[in-house]
């Protein structure tokens, strides 16, 4: 295989990671807490024999270098519901998971058979004291403050556990709209501008109509490389049949 098509396959496999994407952004455009993701791709040279002396240039291949997630605030969405909540700042919910403790601004939890309050996957939403939340079977007057204090008629049973971090791009997602700290963000205290608001969840943060269009505009980029491959397989194939003739 010759470099045009090592070339225009280094930018198809980076499309087609970055349709991936895009894809995925807009199957979770409807889920709650989730978090856009883009693709970052670079260019990497390689410097060859043929690009030796004047006129001549070194080859440039694209190369996936990673993902870049959006943590932008999505839209607030009164539900009514008693354990909807939603976190308007920088902070995330701390929960506890078979792996450890992880962070989500998916703020959609229930009672499980035990009266613990968890999320939609079972993790057990933890307080400042890392502990999980229990209720009573007779406790019906449940409210949660903008601090987080979680309170019921019978008084304050704990406060929601919020996490910040120094910079959010360090923290790798697991699955949907669960985060973990590999070790490298630093948490820092929440902010005073941060608050919890009962009743509501936070919606994606996808804009489902750019996302569309950046869609489109992979597939007709992945077609244009895809007929230059095409093209590049039907002259070489014609310049060896010529040859063959001529012998």
């Amino acid at each position: 295989m010759d470099n045009t098509n090592y070339i225009a396959l280094s930018r198809q496999m980076a499309l087609w990671k970055q349709m991936d994407i895009v894809s995925n952004n807009m199957a979770n455009m409807n889920t709650s807490g989730y978090k856009q993701d883009d693709a970052v791709f670079t260019s990497f040279m390689v410097q060859t024999p043929e690009a030796q002396g004047i006129g001549r240039v070194p080859l440039y291949f694209t190369e996936d270098y990673g993902q870049w997630q959006n943590f932008s605030e999505g839209a607030i969405s009164v539900t009514g519901n008693t354990f909807d909540v939603a976190i308007k700042g920088d902070a995330f919910f701390c929960v506890e998971t078979d792996a450890g403790e992880m962070y989500t601004r998916k703020g959609q939890f229930s009672l499980d058979g035990n009266g613990m309050l968890v999320t939609n996957d079972g993790a057990a939403v933890l307080s400042e004291d890392n502990q999980p939340f229990f209720f009573a079977p007779g406790e019906g007057e449940i409210t949660i403050s903008e601090a987080g204090n979680v309170l019921t008629e019978n008084g304050i049973i704990g406060r929601l556990k919020l996490a910040s971090f120094d910079n959010n791009q360090k923290l790798m997602k697991t699955a949907g709209t669960m985060f973990m700290n590999p070790g490298d963000a630093q948490e820092r205290p929440v902010g005073a501008e941060v608050a919890v608001v009962q009743g509501a969840v936070e919606k994606s943060n996808v804009d489902p109509i750019s996302e569309m269009t950046k869609l489109i505009h992979l597939q007709r980029s992945y077609e244009f490389v895809q007929q230059m491959i095409d093209e590049e397989h039907d002259r070489l194939s014609n310049t060896i049949s010529t040859y063959a003739q001529l012998a």
